[in-house]
């Protein structure tokens, strides 16, 4: 058989990440947003930073400025020490070691606890005490000038060294020295105090009772001791420079932030309301980077409000002045004529109808006036009563006829089968589609049939009605001012060709009063359409 090849082994995929790195991950970011959107949190890891870097520029000072001073000195402490644990460590084996003792004496605790650190077979007997004592001396003695007696009770020397020269010794004597020097003292390792250090150790050695004596003088050590001195001062003095410029590089973009707002605060305080706060970030001050840019919108947006009503104002005081002052003139010159002598009967007959008609002209453009006032007063709060809005228009509709009767016209409904149930005040709901349906018949330029028609509630609740007639031409722009306070088509301004300007006027009022919108659009260029939408009722 042919040797087949092995399949060449691919990059082994990454291992995906576990639990706790994507935890941890999360973690950070949760931790980064947060502080990056609360300049408290800002502040807080911004002082924080620099309290670490602060301490750091004190530690790295504080070492720089550090200044060693060495005294040498004699010390006993090492010797003392040596021979004390030695003087220890020969009473504890001959106290303890098994081999100083009869196989009757030794029990199952002491074999299991003992130690052997010599390097004596520990399983020999030495009941010899010369051997034991310097098989003793060899293990656990750490100076060479150590001398050890053993006495007895009466204190014959059972055993010395070889540089001990007595023959006898005054045990009670030994022990009553032992126990009243001054070196015994806690803490007294004075130089003037080292002399000759003696233990005494009373014990048992193979059923005999005896004294261990084990005396020698210190060593003395000579010892370097060093004393450090640092400049605190400076140290404190560098981290608190650490600190500041720390904190300062930290929060230098806030800062420049806040002083871009402040200055923006005082340009705008200037009048240029056109002016915007730069927006950078996602904090505190972002929001208020925000907050005073709708703040100069809004406030812009109400001086040119106030500019359009002052303006409004005064095209209403001029619009009122000559709508009044024409037929306020024609009554006075009518009545004028009437009262002249050299008229005939049927003249002044028909001066006085004259006279009368423009009164009563003049009566509804006050009407209308005091009307679309009381409108847009914001005291002037509906009276809502639940009304069916088809059944309404049907019997305005009818009411109607006559009027486009008389300009040859016809009316024709389109209204929706379902229920068209609204709140609203009656009175100006009537009100605006008797403006609506009056100038459609006023203005039809053909005898094309106005339309008007009901639609059902739409998917905001909303319930349309719209009013379609015919019209000769109009402009785009004329369309968008149609609803502004005594704009007219006819640019004459004629009693005799146009109406007041303040039927579509009133009409825009009662349909904000109702929260609705209302609309004029061309549905082709010789047909008007005036949509109005309504809330519906939802029962």
């Amino acid at each position: 058989m042919k040797n087949r090849k092995k399949p060449v082994p691919g990059p082994a995929p990454a291992p995906e990440n576990n639990r706790i790195d994507r935890f941890f991950r999360a973690l950070d970011d949760f931790i980064r947003s947060k502080i990056s959107s609360n300049i408290q949190l800002e502040l807080i890891f911004a002082v924080a930073f620099c309290l670490v870097l602060a301490l750091v520029a004190y530690n790295i000072t504080f070492n720089l400025t550090r200044k060693v001073t060495e005294h040498k000195f004699i010390s006993y402490e090492q010797g003392i020490y040596d021979i004390s644990s030695s003087a220890n460590d020969i009473a504890e084996r001959m106290l303890n070691d098994l081999r100083y003792k009869e196989e009757s004496e030794i029990t199952e605790e002491m074999r299991l606890n003992v130690r052997y650190p010599s390097e004596n077979n520990p399983e020999m007997k030495q009941f010899d005490l010369t051997t034991a004592m310097n098989n003793l001396i060899e293990d656990f003695s750490r100076t060479t000038t150590l001398k050890v007696i053993v006495t007895d009770l009466e204190g014959n020397i059972r055993y010395k060294t070889a540089n001990v020269n007595e023959r006898a010794i005054d045990v009670f004597d030994v022990i009553k020295s032992v126990y009243d020097v001054d070196y015994y003292n806690s803490g007294n390792t004075s130089n003037e105090a080292v002399t000759e250090r003696t233990f005494v150790y009373p014990m048992n050695f193979l059923k005999e009772d005896i004294y261990l004596i084990i005396r020698d003088t210190p060593v003395a050590d000579i010892q370097t001791s060093s004393t450090y001195s640092y400049n605190s001062s400076l140290s404190i003095f560098v981290g608190f420079l650490f600190f500041v410029i720390g904190f300062m590089v930290i929060t230098r973009n806030k800062m420049d932030y806040i002083q871009e707002l402040s200055n923006t605060v005082r340009i705008i305080s200037t009048g240029n309301l056109k002016y915007t706060a730069p927006v950078k970030g996602n904090d505190e001050l972002t929001e208020l980077a925000k907050s005073i840019n709708i703040m100069a919108r809004d406030i812009d947006e109400r001086i040119e409000e106030e500019r359009n009503l002052e303006r409004t104002k005064q095209e209403l005081i001029t619009n009122v002045s000559h709508d009044l002052r024409t037929p306020l003139t024609s009554i006075i010159g009518y009545l004028g004529l009437a009262k002249s002598s050299g008229i005939t009967e049927a003249q002044r007959s028909d001066y006085l109808q004259i006279a009368y008609a423009k009164a009563e002209s003049l009566k509804d453009l006050i009407s209308e006036l005091f009307e679309y006032t009381k409108l847009q007063s914001s005291d002037n709060k509906p009276s809502l009563t639940t009304v069916n809005l088809r059944d309404l228009l049907d019997q305005l509709v009818e009411e109607m006829i006559p009027m486009a009767e008389e300009q040859n016209l016809t009316i024709e409904k389109s209204f929706t089968n379902k229920d068209t149930l609204l709140s609203v005040d009656v009175p100006q709901i009537v009100r605006l589609f008797e403006n609506l349906i009056s100038n459609a018949i006023k203005y039809s330029h053909t005898k094309t049939p106005i339309l008007v028609r009901v639609f059902s509630a739409d998917q905001q609740g909303y319930l349309t009605v719209t009013v379609e007639n015919s019209i000769d031409s109009i402009s785009d722009e004329d369309i968008a001012k149609m609803f502004e306070r005594f704009y007219r088509l006819e640019k004459s301004r004629s009693s005799e060709t146009g109406g007041s300007g303040l039927g579509l006027a009133i009409a825009e009022s009662i349909v904000n009063n109702h929260h609705g919108k209302i609309q004029a659009t061309k549905k082709d260029e010789h047909t008007l359409v005036i949509s109005v939408k309504l809330p519906a009722l939802i029962i």
